[in-house]
């Protein structure tokens, strides 16, 4: 979704159009499970966030000041909701789940692949993960990373190396 097309579904959304919230859930959906998820590391606790977003996303759709770019935007909303859940909740040991996959095959392959993909990335530290969701699915520059997580250009991209280095060595 283009910033611009991201401009005319907040104005929409502002003027009460659910069709508008519709698109942006569609376009962004799995970006913003994942940053969520990266953050929490708790599937249950992660679909009420993502969840509880989007009906953040509509209610301040009328404050949404365009510019400097709404994929960022959306990520750092996303992110300090996650940072929110996280004081709310317990600090004892949560318990992942498989997700569930959209792909074609078998339910034995799609376990199996949910299983190898989420070991791997089990394999790395949260700093990382959360950096190549941010880099991989949400098609973040190493700046624009940069900017949302606040940590120097020159360390996300160690990180981020260093990850896919540990993710290459899981041979996937």
């Amino acid at each position: 979704m283009t910033d611009r097309e991201f401009e005319q579904c907040m104005s929409a959304m502002a003027a009460g159009d659910r069709d508008s919230l519709r698109h942006i859930y569609d376009a962004y959906l799995k970006l913003i499970y994942a940053v969520v998820y990266d953050t929490i590391g708790q599937r249950e606790e992660a679909e009420d966030v993502t969840s509880e977003f989007f009906i953040k996303l509509y209610s301040i759709a009328g404050s949404y000041k365009p510019g400097n770019g709404h994929k960022k935007w959306l990520v750092t909303i996303a992110r300090n909701m996650a940072v929110d859940r996280i004081r709310k909740i317990d600090r004892e040991a949560l318990v992942d789940e498989i997700p569930e996959t959209g792909q074609s095959g078998s339910m034995e392959e799609q376990v199996v692949n949910s299983v190898s993909l989420k070991v791997a990335m089990e394999s790395l530290k949260p700093d990382e993960r959360e950096i190549v969701d941010m880099k991989v699915a949400g098609g973040f520059t190493f700046r624009e990373i940069s900017e949302i997580v606040g940590k120097p250009m020159g360390t996300v991209t160690w990180l981020y190396n260093s990850a896919i280095k540990r993710l290459r060595r899981c041979r996937l």
